[in-house]
């Protein structure tokens, strides 16, 4: 995961590859998804306000030698009729940008479910794409300001909200595609490094490529909103929810150090990048986790815990929690927004140790995890006090990224994940463990006092789980 800013692509010769159509969109009365509709009330909310702001997220991979525009025009092509990411979207109902305008019977239809968000599609079969040639880029300045701008611009866009390309060198090639956050996360990301690579090789090869049509998220979306509707503030489901919030008198938990800001105000931020495990340390910390009754994840969080009451003394560890709610085979290849945040609770043992520890936090997260279907936004407005929320509050995510397909190769690929600079209110945390590593990406206010005392309590963190991972290692 690296910031936009942080990103230096070698200069070369940039090409686009732009999505057209020769037919008018057509409605749909699917209801956005709750993380999308608040995901597009807060980006517009912001453009309103007259701030720039980022809300994609992107892939960049190197392709050997100068790249065949022809094949990646291709690849291009099926990718946007096979996904119905790329080919639905959603835009407010009033205002300036209420509907296309190209066709003045595409109104969308009266859903009240749907709020003040309307669907559209176009028809798979009217898409093709094209090569568009930006020009050669000598300045890796120049190059970097070129790509964050286009970004912005085109991911901010009705449809289509994403932006594919390639730098083309004779060496290598590095393939880019952003998308905005409401038709795309992590997992689809995966996904498009292996299919994009797939299509590439076979089209040059001039092999055809038999992949299956892809499900698509709007099935996913409808039925979500019905479970959603359906539930009551004293629902089982929302029972984590409820302990939750009641341990912390109601609200979100404190982070165990000071960081300069009030937990509300958004704020600039900054991004903080940990190695914490070699591959052969994960390994053993795992194998450490399984002797005391819980997974890699558990360890991490248990780990988190046992530094908490070290620096605070509470024994009491909350977070919010990432989880995918791919929960069918069938999802597994949908490209989409398909995560859910919830509450992970647990104590302390006394006396609190890591070992001890780790069972605590298995359990809290299985009890987490069973409410994966009830979205953050939709608990909140039943049992918060404080009602909806716009953004998604500091979480802890974990993310075993060595079974996606083709993850073998993201290093000999330089494979990396963009996002946008970074706006924080208090800090997030992402472990990702692939095949050669662990690696922890924090967001943090860019404030000095997250400065200086949030690395203390990472290293701390990475202390306990190093100390572990020497315990017991594999053979």
């Amino acid at each position: 995961m690296t910031q936009i800013l942080d990103w230096r692509p070698e200069p070369g010769e940039v090409v686009e590859f732009e999505p057209t159509n020769d037919r008018a969109p057509v409605p749909h009365d699917v209801p956005a998804s709750y993380f999308q509709r608040a995901h597009l009330e807060l980006a517009a909310a912001r453009r309103a306000a007259g701030q720039r702001q980022s809300p994609w997220v992107a892939l960049a991979f190197d392709l050997p030698g100068r790249a065949d525009l022809d094949a990646l025009t291709d690849v291009w092509q099926g990718l946007v009729r096979r996904h119905e990411a790329f080919h639905t979207w959603y835009e407010p109902r009033t205002g300036p940008q209420a509907g296309p305008q190209t066709d003045p019977q595409c109104e969308p239809q009266d859903d009240p479910q749907a709020e003040n968000l309307a669907g559209f599609r176009m028809p798979p079969a009217s898409l093709t794409v094209r090569p568009v040639r930006v020009g050669d880029f000598t300045s890796a300045g120049d190059l970097h300001d070129y790509l964050h701008r286009r970004i912005d611009e085109q991911t901010a866009v009705s449809w289509p909200s994403l932006l594919a390309g390639v730098i083309r060198r004779d060496t290598k090639s590095t393939v880019y595609v952003a998308i905005d956050h409401t038709y795309t996360d992590a997992h689809s990301l995966a996904l498009l490094f292996d299919e994009i690579r797939t299509r590439y090789h076979a089209a040059c090869a001039g092999a055809p490529v038999d992949l299956a049509p892809a499900p698509g998220y709007l099935e996913y979306n409808r039925r979500e909103r019905e479970r959603s509707l359906a539930l009551t503030p004293g629902a089982p489901e929302l029972a984590a929810w409820s302990e939750f919030l009641a341990a912390g008198g109601g609200g979100f938990p404190d982070f165990p150090v000071d960081l300069g800001a009030d937990g509300h105000t958004l704020l600039p931020g900054a991004r903080l990048q940990y190695p914490v495990l070699t591959g052969a340390e994960a390994s053993a910390f795992r194998a450490y986790c399984a002797r005391h009754g819980g997974g890699f994840a558990a360890g991490a969080f248990a780990a988190l815990a046992l530094a908490q009451w070290e620096f605070t003394g509470n024994d009491v560890y909350r977070v919010l929690t990432a989880v995918s709610t791919r929960a069918y085979p069938r999802l597994f290849h949908v490209q989409g927004w398909l995560v859910n945040v919830v509450p992970l609770l647990f104590r302390l043992p006394a006396p609190p140790t890591l070992a001890g520890a780790i069972g605590a936090a298995q359990q809290g997260f299985q009890r987490a995890r069973a409410g994966c279907d009830v979205p953050l936004h939709r608990a909140l407005e039943l049992v918060h006090d404080g009602g909806d929320v716009s953004a998604i509050p500091p979480m802890v995510s974990y993310l075993d990224g060595r079974s996606a397909p083709s993850s073998h190769d993201y290093l000999g690929a330089d494979a990396t994940v963009l996002t946008g600079p970074d706006a924080a209110s208090g800090v997030s945390m992402w472990f990702n463990w692939f095949p050669d590593r662990v690696d922890l990406a924090v967001t943090v206010p860019d404030t000095p006092q997250a400065a200086t005392g949030v690395p203390k309590y990472l290293d701390r963190v990475r202390e306990i789980m190093l100390t572990a991972a020497g315990a017991h290692p594999t053979p």
